[in-house]
Protein backbone atom coordinates (compact mmCIF):
# COMPACT_ATOMS: atom_id res chain seq x y z
CA UNK A 1 0.00 0.00 0.00
CA UNK A 2 2.87 2.48 0.81
CA UNK A 3 3.82 2.08 -3.35
CA UNK A 4 1.03 3.21 -4.09
CA UNK A 5 0.70 6.36 -1.47
CA UNK A 6 3.76 7.95 -3.73
CA UNK A 7 1.15 7.72 -6.98
CA UNK A 8 -1.00 10.37 -4.76
CA UNK A 9 1.34 12.04 -2.61
CA UNK A 10 4.79 12.12 -4.32
CA UNK A 11 6.93 14.17 -1.84
CA UNK A 12 6.48 15.19 2.21
CA UNK A 13 4.18 17.96 2.42
CA UNK A 14 0.49 18.94 2.99
CA UNK A 15 -1.84 17.82 0.21
CA UNK A 16 -5.56 19.25 0.11
CA UNK A 17 -7.94 15.71 0.16
CA UNK A 18 -11.85 15.23 0.65
CA UNK A 19 -12.43 13.40 3.73
CA UNK A 20 -15.47 11.40 4.39
CA UNK A 21 -16.39 9.99 8.50
CA UNK A 22 -19.44 8.55 9.15
CA UNK A 23 -19.04 8.01 13.21
CA UNK A 24 -22.35 10.22 13.98
CA UNK A 25 -23.13 11.87 10.43
CA UNK A 26 -22.11 11.17 6.97
CA UNK A 27 -20.39 14.05 5.76
CA UNK A 28 -17.09 14.64 3.51
CA UNK A 29 -14.65 17.57 4.38
CA UNK A 30 -11.80 19.22 3.23
CA UNK A 31 -8.84 17.74 5.38
CA UNK A 32 -5.31 18.98 4.62
CA UNK A 33 -2.96 15.00 4.71
CA UNK A 34 0.48 16.00 6.37
CA UNK A 35 2.84 13.70 4.63
CA UNK A 36 6.17 12.38 6.29
CA UNK A 37 8.10 9.93 4.64
CA UNK A 38 5.31 6.61 5.30
CA UNK A 39 3.82 8.31 7.95
CA UNK A 40 0.14 10.27 7.27
CA UNK A 41 -1.36 12.32 9.71
CA UNK A 42 -4.74 14.76 9.80
CA UNK A 43 -4.57 17.87 12.14
CA UNK A 44 -8.70 18.04 13.27
CA UNK A 45 -10.34 20.91 15.67
CA UNK A 46 -11.81 19.09 18.50
CA UNK A 47 -15.07 21.31 17.49
CA UNK A 48 -15.78 19.52 14.39
CA UNK A 49 -18.18 16.89 13.06
CA UNK A 50 -14.95 15.52 11.32
CA UNK A 51 -13.39 15.10 15.01
CA UNK A 52 -16.65 13.39 16.48
CA UNK A 53 -17.00 10.81 13.74
CA UNK A 54 -13.45 9.61 14.07
CA UNK A 55 -14.03 9.51 17.37
CA UNK A 56 -16.85 7.09 17.34
CA UNK A 57 -15.78 5.65 13.89
CA UNK A 58 -11.76 5.46 13.19
CA UNK A 59 -12.24 4.82 9.62
CA UNK A 60 -12.37 7.29 6.92
CA UNK A 61 -12.72 7.64 2.77
CA UNK A 62 -9.83 9.93 1.51
CA UNK A 63 -10.51 11.20 -2.01
CA UNK A 64 -8.13 12.80 -4.25
CA UNK A 65 -8.56 15.13 -7.02
CA UNK A 66 -7.61 18.47 -8.64
CA UNK A 67 -11.33 19.51 -8.94
CA UNK A 68 -11.64 22.67 -6.99
CA UNK A 69 -15.46 22.46 -7.68
CA UNK A 70 -15.81 19.57 -4.67
CA UNK A 71 -14.02 21.30 -2.40
CA UNK A 72 -16.12 24.19 -2.48
CA UNK A 73 -19.14 21.81 -2.40
CA UNK A 74 -18.39 20.13 0.60
CA UNK A 75 -18.01 23.20 2.31
CA UNK A 76 -21.25 24.40 1.57
CA UNK A 77 -22.37 20.82 2.60
CA UNK A 78 -23.98 20.66 -0.80
CA UNK A 79 -21.80 17.67 -2.05
CA UNK A 80 -23.91 14.57 -3.43
CA UNK A 81 -22.16 11.24 -1.85
CA UNK A 82 -23.33 7.55 -1.57
CA UNK A 83 -22.29 5.06 1.04
CA UNK A 84 -19.83 2.67 0.91
CA UNK A 85 -21.30 -0.98 1.73
CA UNK A 86 -18.37 -2.28 2.71
CA UNK A 87 -17.01 -0.22 5.09
CA UNK A 88 -19.99 2.30 5.57
CA UNK A 89 -18.45 5.34 5.16
CA UNK A 90 -19.44 8.32 2.58
CA UNK A 91 -17.79 8.46 -1.03
CA UNK A 92 -17.73 9.74 -4.29
CA UNK A 93 -17.82 6.90 -6.50
CA UNK A 94 -15.84 8.63 -9.71
CA UNK A 95 -12.74 9.55 -7.81
CA UNK A 96 -10.23 7.53 -6.33
CA UNK A 97 -10.23 6.69 -2.85
CA UNK A 98 -8.31 5.40 0.22
CA UNK A 99 -9.88 3.64 3.13
CA UNK A 100 -7.72 4.23 6.21
CA UNK A 101 -7.82 3.92 9.93
CA UNK A 102 -7.20 7.14 12.11
CA UNK A 103 -5.85 6.87 15.79
CA UNK A 104 -5.47 10.11 17.66
CA UNK A 105 -1.91 9.95 19.12
CA UNK A 106 -2.14 13.95 20.79
CA UNK A 107 -4.62 15.65 22.32
CA UNK A 108 -4.27 18.83 21.67
CA UNK A 109 -6.74 21.33 19.58
CA UNK A 110 -5.84 20.45 16.64
CA UNK A 111 -5.52 17.03 17.54
CA UNK A 112 -3.17 14.55 15.47
CA UNK A 113 -4.69 11.44 13.82
CA UNK A 114 -2.36 8.86 12.99
CA UNK A 115 -3.50 7.61 9.17
CA UNK A 116 -3.39 3.99 8.21
CA UNK A 117 -4.38 2.99 4.92
CA UNK A 118 -6.25 -0.55 4.38
CA UNK A 119 -7.24 -0.37 1.05
CA UNK A 120 -7.65 1.67 -2.08
CA UNK A 121 -10.38 2.09 -4.83
CA UNK A 122 -8.81 3.02 -8.36
CA UNK A 123 -12.16 5.12 -10.08
CA UNK A 124 -10.14 7.30 -12.41
CA UNK A 125 -6.99 7.96 -14.79
CA UNK A 126 -6.35 11.77 -13.69
CA UNK A 127 -6.02 13.51 -16.61
CA UNK A 128 -3.62 16.73 -16.27
CA UNK A 129 -5.02 19.89 -17.12
CA UNK A 130 -3.29 23.34 -16.99
CA UNK A 131 -2.35 24.63 -13.84
CA UNK A 132 -5.22 27.53 -13.01
CA UNK A 133 -4.15 29.85 -9.92
CA UNK A 134 -7.61 30.79 -8.85
CA UNK A 135 -8.96 27.79 -8.84
CA UNK A 136 -5.93 26.28 -6.70
CA UNK A 137 -5.83 29.26 -4.05
CA UNK A 138 -9.59 28.65 -4.09
CA UNK A 139 -8.50 25.52 -1.61
CA UNK A 140 -6.49 27.71 0.52
CA UNK A 141 -9.21 30.12 0.44
CA UNK A 142 -11.49 27.22 1.74
CA UNK A 143 -9.17 26.26 4.87
CA UNK A 144 -8.91 30.21 5.58
CA UNK A 145 -12.61 30.25 5.65
CA UNK A 146 -12.72 27.49 7.98
CA UNK A 147 -10.91 29.00 10.86
CA UNK A 148 -13.12 32.26 11.11
CA UNK A 149 -14.64 31.07 14.06
CA UNK A 150 -11.40 29.87 15.78
CA UNK A 151 -9.49 32.90 15.21
CA UNK A 152 -9.71 35.89 17.59
CA UNK A 153 -8.27 39.47 17.71
CA UNK A 154 -5.42 40.69 15.49
CA UNK A 155 -4.94 36.57 14.32
CA UNK A 156 -8.54 36.87 13.28
CA UNK A 157 -7.96 40.40 11.39
CA UNK A 158 -4.45 38.81 8.96
CA UNK A 159 -6.83 36.12 8.59
CA UNK A 160 -9.51 38.85 6.70
CA UNK A 161 -6.80 40.57 5.33
CA UNK A 162 -5.48 36.91 3.54
CA UNK A 163 -9.28 36.19 2.58
CA UNK A 164 -9.56 39.79 0.70
CA UNK A 165 -6.75 38.79 -1.19
CA UNK A 166 -7.54 35.30 -2.31
CA UNK A 167 -11.23 36.20 -3.05
CA UNK A 168 -9.73 38.97 -5.12
CA UNK A 169 -7.05 36.45 -7.25
CA UNK A 170 -10.10 33.90 -7.79
CA UNK A 171 -12.02 36.68 -9.02
CA UNK A 172 -9.01 38.04 -11.47
CA UNK A 173 -7.77 34.60 -12.21
CA UNK A 174 -10.96 31.57 -12.55
CA UNK A 175 -14.35 33.60 -12.58
CA UNK A 176 -16.07 29.80 -12.51
CA UNK A 177 -14.60 29.28 -9.49
CA UNK A 178 -15.76 32.79 -8.15
CA UNK A 179 -19.34 31.76 -9.40
CA UNK A 180 -18.93 29.00 -6.84
CA UNK A 181 -17.66 31.14 -4.21
CA UNK A 182 -20.41 33.46 -4.09
CA UNK A 183 -22.16 31.81 -1.24
CA UNK A 184 -19.08 31.42 1.10
CA UNK A 185 -17.98 35.39 0.29
CA UNK A 186 -21.57 35.91 1.69
CA UNK A 187 -21.17 34.01 4.57
CA UNK A 188 -17.93 35.86 5.36
CA UNK A 189 -19.68 39.11 5.01
CA UNK A 190 -22.78 37.92 6.88
CA UNK A 191 -20.35 37.33 10.38
CA UNK A 192 -19.64 41.17 9.71
CA UNK A 193 -16.26 41.38 7.71
CA UNK A 194 -16.26 43.49 5.01
CA UNK A 195 -13.87 41.75 1.78
CA UNK A 196 -12.09 44.47 -0.32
Amino acid sequence: MKKFLKMFFPHDGIYEVLVGTSGIKPIIKPLGIIVNGNELNFRIYKNTLTFANLEKNNRCSIHITLDTSYFILSILEKINFDIDNEYNLPILKNLNIIYAECTRISNGDPSVFSVNPFDLEVNSITVPTAYNRGAFISVDLLVNYTRLDIYKGSELQRLINILSYEFSVVKRTSPYTANLLEEVENKVKSKGFKLD
